[in-house]
């Protein structure tokens, strides 16, 4: 008993301020006033904030005596509580506990707590001094049976998680006091203390979900979050159940939906371990796109939108969620380990899931009742997923088009609608792993593609020593976010590659000072030109990239021209992003190279003592900020790409080649016209309106600086796509020059914009004259060339040599004999538009990277393949033996000619023709690595990949079918055995004795 007491003089002792929220809530408003005015234990004090109302809220409180604290009605609820401390007198910290003794109590406009609420947080909280936040049971406001909350918590995947049966009922089994991650927001009991030192509600996150940010932060700070079940509060949920407007300033179109499950991905971002985002980030996105998905066959289109733009809303603005993250390592007490125990298990998910399906069924099949009783009143908790439409004839809108009209107001999410549905369509055809044109096949494995950047000899053709380029590790290490997949990766990359053009153009718009609408038709025009869309359909990966990373680059350094405040932090941030465009593309390296010299010897002349030719005054000049800074930015992305950069200095013209296959590209004019040309590239007649733009901006004075910057790489773009160069083992093509297209058309639209900007005001006050023509006409070939484009690719366009359909070239059983221990090569001759083509493969097609390190057949096999199909090839046999090919695949439709030819010459034996091709044995082929004792007797070696072991029984030659290259070797019993060239140039050892061998492949 005299606990008790003790107890509720405590309570009486605790100093409560009721903070009331108010949005345009009169209609629960009263009983809300009310229910405060009738607890047993009154809160001290009740200070309301009304955010905006219109509906006689604010003169309803003036009449209950409650002092109102006005804000708009794009305040968010964070806000409004934060208006409302920031009233209240600064706590007196020398007064014994006052800092532990006063608490807020919240409570929305449309929750109405029960007579006893109050008393009972109270006795919980002086209970339990370490407890910082406490919450009551929330029940329905229609059906005060109905538990809504009883403490909340959050899934995995961003679901709010309540750990309720499904329109469960209150029966008093909820009524302990029991430990959670976070309680409503409606009726929340918290220490001022606490809430101060948290800083309040994440201003982020203006409404939903804030409450859960919050328990998390408070849990993590080390204070005790607490539901009492005995505290009851009912609550209407007036805003999630769409019965009023949201107008916070972050509720795009004021969709409910679409702000909850963006604030949802908010609080699992922000407040997750860093190690586990990627894998966070993308539950999110796929579960994203499976609620769509469901959405959609419910016919909610509406609602599956909302998904989809949530996660949107956090990729291209992570601002905020950056700095979030920064601001919670400040209270950051405890480890994130204590939030786990609240996460609901994937297990308790499942069964949740089972048993609401269990009990739609059990409904759906007794709703003969339901028929018998049509006119029977049905509960609030009884009306189930509310429609879209549930409150249109209640609430219905003053004014037509008001969505229209707010999507009006928000050009960027409307572009970016656009934009995304175009990427739909346009990529119809390339939902899978991805292959064709410029694209090799990607391997299922991002190990693949790490292991072939730091392994010395490369299985490609004959086998090739050089260097794997940086951009082959970049995107095997970029994997990792799908899961270590490559092909996964390459096919997001590619569905997502418009989408991100326009939001990087965009914000480097905004950066150049361009309007909302302005940088929204400057990022849309760059996503869809002939230059972007043909890198696409090519599989031109060096192009997109660089394409992907040149605004970035361009608004970090434009923005910062002299360097002298551009911080080296930045700018080391600068020269890494220039390292991974150049890695992606030889022509950039080039063009980064002799532009940053330009600039270092500009600035090296423009200092004093130009002429002194002192070292301390030469050295005073280089020792300058801006000099060691332009220094830098030159030589880093050069270094980084070594030894490739050594390469392309030494033989530039053999380099220009950009990753993957060789492809076709378009003649001078079509160059000329920013159309990079080739198969499945638009039509030139779908002009592109750079050539006007380019036109415009070099006559305009301001604008000539950056404009003749793109007249130059368009005249380097015409001249070096008239060389042709062959390379990556394939025949010669003209030079591809995208690269050069895609950065001179950024800098053309961004420049024109700003020039429109500038000339549109001035037409208004002038008379009509040239000013006029040129304006009309640069905005209807702009409207056109957009409209067309967009037309094309959803089109014919999307038709591209890129696909998920085509076809392996190599039948199965080739691809298994390429395992066993003989590791076999197989020639492969192809029939294609009445030419012969023909490589060499090791039981697999081209994958991602391998046309970049392959190298020139030798010449003796090149003769002998060509001898072969003329039928004079006696000796062809015996060589492509010796050089371990012991298949050759003729590919469907194979030429009845050759085939007659082949099976004419000795030393092939047909081996089988089906439907996918004919195939010819080999006679007498060798291994990959072979013995040849002293009578000429061929023994295989016992080999892998790469490198070989064995015993030999006698002395003899161990002879490698592998292109000859310096950097093999070869121990007998220990001890090194110099390496020759034997007459069919294969590197072969002189073995003198017995014993055990081992052959690698030295790359040091």
């Amino acid at each position: 008993m005299a606990e008790k007491q003790s107890t509720l003089a405590q309570v009486k002792d605790q100093h409560v301020t009721a903070i009331l929220v108010t949005h345009n809530g009169v209609t629960w408003l009263s009983e809300v006033v009310a229910a405060l005015s009738s607890q047993k234990r009154l809160p001290d004090q009740i200070i309301a904030v009304d955010n905006g109302s219109i509906d006689g809220s604010v003169k309803l409180l003036s009449n209950a005596g409650i002092p109102v604290i006005k804000q708009s009605k794009s305040a968010g609820f964070g806000s409004a509580v934060a208006a409302a401390v920031a009233k209240l007198p600064i706590v007196d910290k020398q007064i014994n506990n006052q800092e532990n003794n006063e608490w807020l109590w919240i409570i929305h406009d449309d929750c109405a707590p029960d007579k006893l609420a109050l008393a009972k947080l109270l006795e919980a909280v002086v209970e339990r001094p370490q407890v910082g936040i406490a919450g009551p049971k929330i029940l329905g406001w229609y059906d005060r049976k109905h538990i809504l909350e009883a403490g909340i918590s959050i899934t995995e995947n961003g679901t709010r998680w309540s750990g309720l049966e499904d329109r469960e009922h209150d029966q008093g089994q909820h009524d302990e006091v029991k430990n959670v991650l976070a309680v409503s927001s409606a009726g929340m009991l918290i220490k001022r203390g606490v809430f101060e030192e948290l800083g309040g509600f994440d201003p982020s996150l203006e409404l939903f979900r804030d409450d859960v940010d919050l328990g998390w932060r408070a849990n993590i700070a080390g204070h005790s979050v607490i539901c009492v079940g005995e505290a009851i509060l009912y609550h209407a949920q007036a805003s999630s159940s769409e019965r009023r407007a949201i107008d916070v300033k972050d509720a795009i179109l004021h969709r409910p939906l679409l702000l909850d499950r963006r604030n949802a991905a908010f609080v699992l971002l922000a407040n997750s371990s860093w190690w586990i985002l990627p894998w966070v980030a993308l539950q999110l996105l796929f579960t994203s796109i499976g609620r769509s998905f469901i959405y959609l066959l419910a016919k909610l289109p509406g609602y599956a939108a909302d998904e989809i733009a949530a996660i949107g809303l956090l990729i291209f603005k992570p601002a905020d969620l950056i700095k979030s993250r920064r601001y919670r390592k400040k209270n950051k007490v405890l480890s994130a380990r204590v939030i786990k125990q609240f996460i609901p298990t994937r297990s308790t998910q499942l069964q949740a899931s089972l048993e609401r399906i269990s009990t739609s069924i059990s409904r759906a099949f007794k709703s003969k009742n339901a028929q018998q009783n049509p006119t029977q009143v049905k509960s609030y908790s009884d009306i189930g997923i509310i429609d879209e439409s549930f409150d249109e004839l209640e609430f219905v809108e003053g004014k037509s088009f008001a969505k229209i009209r707010a999507l009006a107001k928000q050009p960027f999410l409307f572009g970016l609608l656009v934009i995304s549905i175009f990427s739909i369509f346009y990529s119809r055809n390339r939902f899978g792993s991805l292959s064709g044109g410029a694209l090799p096949v990607a391997p299922d494995s991002a190990m693949h593609l790490i292991s072939n950047f730091f392994t010395s000899w490369h299985l490609v053709g004959l086998g090739s020593s050089s260097p794997t380029p940086l951009w082959v590790l970049i995107v095997g290490l970029a994997s990792v976010i799908t899961g270590g997949n490559p092909q996964i990766f390459i096919n997001l990359f590619f569905f997502f590659i418009p989408l991100l053009l326009y939001v990087l153009t965009y914000r480097s718009a905004r950066r150049f000072n361009l309007s909302n609408y302005s940088a929204t038709f400057a990022g849309f025009i760059f996503a869809v030109s002939p230059a972007i869309l043909t890198s696409i359909n090519q599989g031109r990966i060096g192009t997109l990239v660089v394409a992907a990373l040149f605004p970035i680059l361009f608004t970090a350094l434009y923005n910062h021209q002299q360097l002298t405040d551009l911080k080296w932090r930045k700018l080391y941030l600068v020269t890494i992003v220039a390292a991974i465009a150049a890695a992606f593309s030889p022509i950039f390296l080039l063009v980064w190279l002799g532009y940053q010299i330009y600039q270092l010897i500009n600035q090296y002349i423009a200092a004093q003592n130009i002429n002194s030719t002192k070292w301390e005054d030469i050295s005073k000049i280089l020792n300058q900020d801006e000099i060691k800074k332009r220094f830098a930015l030159l030589i880093t992305p050069f270094l980084i790409n070594i030894p490739n950069s050594f390469s392309l200095l030494a033989n530039p013209s053999a380099k220009l080649l950009e990753p993957g296959l060789s492809v076709p590209s378009g003649d001078l004019l079509s160059v000329l016209l920013f159309n990079p040309g080739g198969p499945a590239s638009p039509n030139l007649y779908l002009l592109a309106p750079f050539v006007l733009y380019l036109f415009l901006c070099l006559v305009v004075k301001q604008q000539r600086r950056d404009t003749s910057l793109a007249l130059i790489l368009l005249a380097l773009s015409v001249t070096i796509s008239s060389f042709y160069i062959a390379g990556n083992n394939s025949n010669a093509q003209r030079v591809w020059t995208g690269t050069l297209i895609v950065i001179a058309q950024f800098i053309l639209t961004l420049n024109i914009f700003s020039l429109a900007e500038r000339i549109i005001p001035q037409l208004r006050t002038i008379n009509f004259g040239y000013k006029h023509i040129l304006s009309a006409v640069t905005a209807l070939v702009t409207i056109f060339s957009t409209v067309a484009m967009t037309g094309w690719g959803l089109s014919i366009g999307a038709n591209s040599l890129v696909t998920t359909d085509n076809e392996q070239v190599i039948p199965a059983f080739i691809s298994d004999l390429a395992t066993t221990n003989e590791r076999p090569k197989t020639l492969v001759v192809r029939k294609n538009q009445e030419q012969l083509k023909y490589f060499i493969t090791r039981g697999s097609d081209l994958l991602l990277g391998a046309p970049d390190v392959s190298s020139k057949t030798p010449e003796i096999i090149h003769t002998s393949i060509v001898d072969l199909f003329n039928g004079v090839g006696v000796s062809s046999s015996q060589i492509l033996g010796f050089y371990g090919i012991q298949y050759i695949f003729m590919k469907d439709p194979a030429d009845p000619a050759l085939v007659r030819t082949i099976d004419g010459i000795g030393g092939f034996t047909r081996s089988s023709a089906t439907k996918d091709g004919v195939i010819w044995k080999v006679n007498n082929a060798h291994a990959r690595v072979s013995f040849q004792n002293m009578k000429g007797q061929h023994f295989p070696v016992n080999s892998n990949d790469i490198s070989a072991n064995g015993y030999v029984s006698s002395s003899g030659t161990i002879i490698i079918a592998e292109k000859f290259d310096k950097s093999w070797r070869l121990l007998l019993n220990g001890v090194a055995v110099p390496l020759e060239k034997n007459e069919f140039g294969l590197p072969v050892f002189k073995i003198a004795q017995p014993g055990e061998v081992l052959i690698t492949h030295d790359g040091t």
